[in-house]
This record gives C-alpha cells, sequence and structure tokens, in this order.
C-alpha cells in the first residue's frame, strides 16, 4: 500500500459523520472493554506502521501507548 493510498483512505473514512457517506469507521481494541476512536491522523499512523512495520507487536504497542496519553 502507497501513502498516497493510505490518504485516500483516510479522506474516505473522515469524509463525514454521516453513515449513509461512511458506512463504517475503524477503532482500535485493547482490552475486553476498552479502546479507542481514532482520529484521522491516527488512522495513517496505523496503517503507516501496517505498511512498514519490522517488529509489528512492538509498533503496535507503542501505538496504542501514544494515543492513550493524547486522549
Amino acid at each position: 500500500m502507497t501513502n498516497k493510498r493510505i490518504k485516500e483512505l483516510a479522506d474516505f473514512f473522515y469524509s463525514s459523520n454521516n453513515s449513509n457517506i461512511v458506512p463504517l469507521r475503524i477503532s482500535i481494541i485493547t482490552g475486553q472493554y476498552s479502546g479507542n476512536d481514532l482520529t484521522y491522523k491516527e488512522f495513517i499512523r496505523l496503517m503507516g506502521i501496517l505498511k512498514n512495520s519490522k517488529n509489528l507487536k512492538k509498533d503496535l504497542y507503542n501505538f496504542r501507548e501514544e494515543i492513550g496519553d493524547e486522549k
């Protein structure tokens, strides 16, 4: 996946709060009852991790910690 495609996906998923226009969004779940809705920038960061990570577990853990600190 290219960076251009990641941006296109983010632009689509965050183009509207109307479910007739954007039928779903992506959130992360970190346990049975906890998780976060992703912002536009967080979505792009997550897709970049999925595209480029050499150590997915570590990178996803760090991402989860970062977005938890921002909220």
